[in-house]
């Protein structure tokens, strides 16, 4: 291992506060909130405000600049914009000195043991915080200026690589919603003008339930289907395991449903998730189940993706101020589209095919995310 210096962050970069109010905003500025900021740090959107239109003072940043996240540190929102503008308050802009380089700063701080140690140092229960000063005195290992360069490329070229295999996974979703938009056009539009049918005449619509409290259910040997089971997999068409189980007792106060039934998250932020369930299971109040509807009319994949494009006609149309809710009225009203039952069965071939593509591409992004997960760990060792 390479004896380095080692020095607190204030040392080698600036805490760089600089505040505007909203009155002396130029019309036009990029704005960026920790929304427009990915776990991990990719810049995904900005939006452009005008003079006046943000209510309180807020962050400038440009190029030079890091962007830390300080609101639930651990969603490791760093980012290394390459343009100027201001940003919310919730993001703290640091500036490197030259005496640390701003990409081996950035590859520092998104380290999986950097992001963990930033965790236990924030504040606050239900919206931990890591404040300024915590920040200022993390220690960081500063080898020479052109050995920072060298290992900062190196690792900016590992993470290319996954960047590629991410990019390559959101084109196949794409790919997907255009390959359906294609044969079957809008499902709430229907330009096609395929037959329709309520869907409430094609089968049984029933909503979850939850047990409460519910810790007094919890420990059983019965499946218990919540929403973070869709979202901690990356298969987006099964659940095929559940993170927790309920008892025989919490049986009453919920829907168990059989291996292949579809369910539908209805309300929220959640709001479309769809999957079919491999396993027997109890859903959470947040699904809706849909049974018994005959496949030689609606095939189960292409009706799982036609529900995707439902979700968002809900989201446009919900009251101004409100979260979407699809109760089982609004979804038994609503008017299913019902092409030829081959061209469905022809989707849900395609849709098959491409998530076998995704699962191998998933595997490989596993396979680099822990060989940059080493280099991470080498490199700022001084092994690399």
């Amino acid at each position: 291992m390479t004896a380095w210096q080692t020095v607190e962050l204030e040392q080698v970069a600036r805490i760089d506060r600089s505040s505007i109010k909203p009155e002396a905003i130029e019309p036009g500025t990029a704005y960026l909130g920790l929304e427009h900021i990915e776990h991990g740090g990719e810049i995904t959107d900005s939006q452009t405000v005008q003079n006046g239109e943000l209510k309180s003072s807020k962050f400038r940043f440009s190029p030079e600049h890091l962007l830390y996240g300080k609101l639930r540190p651990y969603l490791a929102k760093i980012a290394a914009p390459d343009f100027d503008g201001i940003c919310s308050t919730d993001i703290i802009p640091l500036l490197p000195g030259a005496d640390i380089d701003k990409r081996y700063l950035l590859h520092f701080l998104r380290q999986k043991r950097m992001v963990d140690y930033a965790t236990s140092r924030a504040s606050g229960a239900n919206l931990p915080r890591l404040s300024p000063k915590e920040l200022a005195k993390f220690k960081i290992p500063l080898p020479p200026l052109a050995e920072q360069k060298r290992i900062a490329a190196i690792l900016d070229a590992a993470d290319a690589l996954r960047a590629k295999r991410r990019e390559t996974l959101a084109q196949l979703d794409t790919m997907l919603q255009s390959t359906f938009l294609e044969m079957f056009g809008d499902p709430v539009t229907n330009p096609k003008g395929w037959k329709k049918t309520p869907m409430g005449q094609l089968m049984r619509i029933r909503r979850g339930g939850s047990p409460r409290p519910i810790k007094r259910y919890l420990g059983g040997t019965i499946n218990w289907v919540k929403i973070g089971d869709a979202t901690r997999s990356d298969d987006d068409l099964y659940i095929r395991s559940c993170a927790e189980k309920i008892s025989e007792d919490g049986l009453s106060k919920t829907t168990l449903l059989q291996p292949g039934s579809l369910i539908f998250a209805n309300s929220g932020v959640s709001l479309g998730f769809a999957r079919i369930l491999s396993v027997q299971g109890a859903i959470h109040d947040g699904w809706l189940a849909f049974e018994g509807f005959d496949e030689d009319l609606l095939d189960r994949i292409f009706f799982l993706k036609a529900l995707n494009g439902i979700t968002e006609h809900f989201r446009k149309t919900a009251p101004s101020g409100t979260q979407p809710n699809l109760n089982t009225s609004i979804m038994k009203a609503f008017q299913i589209i019902l092409p030829p039952i081959g061209d469905q069965r022809h989707f849900a071939a395609i849709v098959q095919s491409v998530e076998q593509q995704k699962s191998r591409l998933r595997a490989h992004l596993d396979e680099l995310d822990a060989l940059f997960g080493s280099l991470q760990t080498r490199a700022f060792a001084g092994e690399l």
